[in-house]
């Protein structure tokens, strides 16, 4: 497995955007899913979802403007728009980036806290953005912009770990209903598979899937409910119904395990700090 360069994840990603139909996208994310190394997996996985896998990491407009203004000072490709005529791009010599290490620069820009945090994690940024290419730059404003629109859904990328892995997709619904996490859980079920699917590799991908379980302390996917085409066929699914008033609030999840007390977010951010009352 040789890995994964963020220009593949980027043609991968405006295919597809460009692709009209589920099962074109589900097989452009499987191929690249089968190409990627074990630790590559949950962040091709996020960045497809258009996330990263840290969530928030301190940058915002006002960090991408300014490498917009820099970049058009200098005469070279603003992020996430066409090169000028005669611009320059990366470095020739410099090797080209890795999904890995697009991660990790993400992962230290995240971790850059304190006096001066704002300058060093812009610093990180330009860094980042002087190797990338100008589809790479635009692929990773959309990203960091959370504008990455390209059609690659939960339920997309759910049935392309589970092509990727050949198993069926309710089990891949199921692990990331106790999982959390679809990153996590394409990562165990591919990392079983290995690179060629076999009927061994199935086996072992179902395997690491059903090791998935209730796990207190650790918060489940909330199940949403399926849509009907009208409110007859609705009750002719659930019969018999009953209909109450939505009270303005919170939804959260409560894992308890003897003294300890976890409180969870549909999100599943952890808010226990933020509620002691409860």
């Amino acid at each position: 497995m040789h890995g994964v360069l963020l220009s593949e994840l980027v043609r991968t990603s405006d295919a597809v955007s460009l692709a009209s139909g589920r099962r074109v996208k589900i097989d452009e994310i499987a191929g690249l899913l089968r190409r990627a190394a074990p630790g590559e997996i949950p962040v091709a996985v996020a960045f497809l979802s258009g996330e990263l896998r840290q969530r928030q990491i301190g940058v915002g407009y006002a960090a991408l403007g300014g490498l917009l203004r820099a970049d058009l000072a200098a005469g070279s490709a603003p992020p996430g728009g066409a090169p000028a005529a005669g611009a320059p791009g990366p470095d020739p010599g410099a090797r080209p980036l890795t999904v890995g290490e697009t991660d990790s620069v993400f992962a230290s820009i995240g971790a850059t806290t304190g006096a001066g945090s704002q300058v060093g994690r812009r610093r990180l940024l330009g860094a980042l953005f002087a190797r990338a290419t100008p589809a790479e730059q635009s692929f990773l404003t959309r990203l960091l912009a959370g504008e990455l629109h390209q059609g690659a859904l939960e339920g997309v990328m759910v049935e392309a770990v589970a092509r990727a892995a050949g198993v069926p997709g309710g089990e891949v619904r199921r692990a990331l209903l106790f999982g959390g996490s679809l990153p996590a859980v394409a990562e165990a079920a591919l990392s079983a598979a290995g690179e060629a699917p076999t009927d061994a590799a199935a086996k072992a991908a179902l395997a690491a899937l059903r090791a998935f379980r209730l796990q207190v302390g650790r918060p489940l996917r909330p199940m949403l409910a399926a849509s009907a085409p009208t409110v007859a066929a609705a009750f002719g699914r659930v019969s018999p119904a009953a209909v109450e008033w939505k009270i303005d609030g919170i939804r959260i999840q409560v894992h308890r395990q003897g003294r300890e007390v976890r409180v969870f977010t549909r999100t599943l951010d952890d808010i226990t700090p933020r509620l002691p009352e409860i």
